[in-house]
């Protein structure tokens, strides 16, 4: 390294600060280094690994969703992503929601403790359109099990809810959440 110094000198100027000199001199000394290759991530066992650490979560909140639904004596279906849901105003012959249409619905959003957040009576009818408004995923999916005029309760896991974060005002990180939903009006987007 000496030897590069003595190669390299340079008389310094009162301006060039000693640092960048020293910092030249080691660039310039230093051979090239092999070229880094990006790290590839196996997304399947990044995303095995997620499930892994997340799994202890999802059986507790589990847990809590199956206790609330024995302590209210209800008798909900679940579907593949984990939403619970019971019809309670039944209205089979009314048209089916679909991926699209505008919705308008009087709602309150609880949580398990029974906690109200928001409800209609407070801050007035949601209106939506179906999968592609920012409201709750499992609200989306829910939505498109009823017909309008219907009345369900939709239990969100948190996945489906607001998830890891909560909704930064009243719904806290990773809380399920149950909603009670009318769906008041529904009309078609391309008749909008």
């Amino acid at each position: 390294m000496f030897n590069c110094i003595a190669k390299y000198s340079i008389k310094i100027n009162s301006g060039l600060p000693l640092i960048l000199l020293l910092g030249w001199i080691l660039c310039a000394c230093n051979p090239k280094q092999p070229e880094k290759k990006p790290v590839q991530l196996d997304e399947n066992k990044l995303k095995k690994r997620i499930e892994e650490v997340q799994k202890p979560g999802i059986v507790m909140e589990n847990d809590q969703i199956t206790a609330y639904i024995n302590q209210h004596n209800l008798n909900m279906q679940t579907t593949g992503a984990g939403l619970r849901y019971l019809v309670l105003k039944a209205k089979p012959k009314a048209r089916l929601i679909q991926t699209e249409d505008i919705v308008k619905v009087s709602y309150s959003i609880s949580l398990l403790d029974g906690t109200l957040c928001y409800s209609s009576d407070k801050q007035g009818a949601k209106e939506f359109i179906v999968d592609h408004d920012h409201v709750e995923t499992g609200l989306h999916q829910g939505i498109k099990l009823l017909h309008e005029g219907e009345t369900a309760l939709f239990i969100l896991p948190s996945h489906l809810a607001h998830g890891l974060v909560g909704d930064n005002n009243k719904i806290p990180p990773k809380s399920a959440v149950v909603y009670t939903i009318e769906v008041i009006a529904v009309k078609s987007k391309q008749a909008h």
